[in-house]
């Protein structure tokens, strides 16, 4: 049996505000939403769900992305200790969201400060370096990036064609004998009822990749709830499932903080899937 911790959207704090400069329009705009929203996350509720998580002793910790708020230097100096609570770097995989890549500038901090949790090679775009394959006991984890940085109000991700095109070779490639393909990203591909500017711009795209590569399982973050969706698409089922916040006070709307606890066991019909989620009190 497998066991795989998925925690997420942590947007650690303390966020200082941005030192004034050409590019620093949407992180001060930000620093501004995050400031009119006081106490919407605290980074005691995170570490006890970091607690809780490492004491059921999980194989491995996906953690789906918004690890921080703005994605300056400091944050990721906090976000670098926290990702290192949950095990070594070889059993954490980080799928970078929205916030995490906020800006141009942004994504050559996380390049710089978080190289021990991305895959080597990592470029100027850090899609261009996924998706990140983890085989660990009946699983086959696969990480993508939807974080990328975009305009002013936006929190869209995008996967893009390059990104995908890897994933369906990926995809083609693993022994569902041995392993069961597992997806871990930010963006869920599946929000009909999400505004535009919170969306996956290619969520479609993946969703008919999956089903066609009969991918059946999805963890995301991004919604700051637990949720559980079943999508059928050419008479296949794919399971998408979120988890809260890990850091949510439930001050502004969030639901509680919590994270998923999920196994994977080889059954006499072959390999099976059950997830349980942990709510914070």
């Amino acid at each position: 049996m497998t066991l795989i911790a998925h925690i997420s959207d942590l947007h650690l704090g303390p966020v200082p505000f941005p030192v004034p400069g050409p590019l620093a329009l949407k992180p001060v705009l930000g620093w501004i939403n995050w400031a009119r929203q006081p106490g919407q996350h605290d980074n005691a509720l995170w570490l006890k769900a970091a607690a809780e998580a490492m004491a059921a002793k999980p194989d491995f910790t996906l953690m789906t992305g918004d690890l921080v708020e703005l994605g300056l230097d400091s944050e990721w100096r906090v976000a670098a200790e926290a990702l290192a609570l949950l095990g070594p770097a070889d059993r954490v995989t980080w799928a970078p969201g929205n916030h995490d890549l906020y800006t141009r500038d942004g994504e050559v901090r996380a390049r710089a400060l978080m190289a021990d949790w991305l895959p080597a090679g990592s470029g100027r775009d850090l899609r261009d370096s996924f998706p990140r394959l983890d085989l660990v006991g009946e699983a086959a984890i696969v990480t993508l990036c939807s974080g990328t940085p975009t305009w002013l109000f936006s929190a869209e991700g995008e996967l893009g064609a390059a990104q995908l095109e890897r994933l369906d070779v990926l995809l083609a490639g693993i022994d569902r004998s041995r392993h069961l393909p597992v997806i871990a990203v930010h963006h869920p591909p599946h929000t009909p009822k999400l505004s535009w500017l919170k969306r996956l711009r290619d969520g479609e795209a993946l969703i008919d990749l999956m089903s066609r590569r009969e991918c059946s399982l999805l963890f995301h973050g991004h919604l700051h709830e637990a949720c559980r969706v079943e999508i059928v698409r050419e008479g296949r089922t794919i399971t998408q499932i979120g988890a809260p916040s890990a850091s949510a006070t439930g001050r502004h709307g969030d639901g509680p903080a919590g994270f998923n606890l999920v196994e994977i066991a080889r059954q006499e019909t072959g390999l099976r899937w059950s997830c349980r989620h942990v709510r914070l009190p």
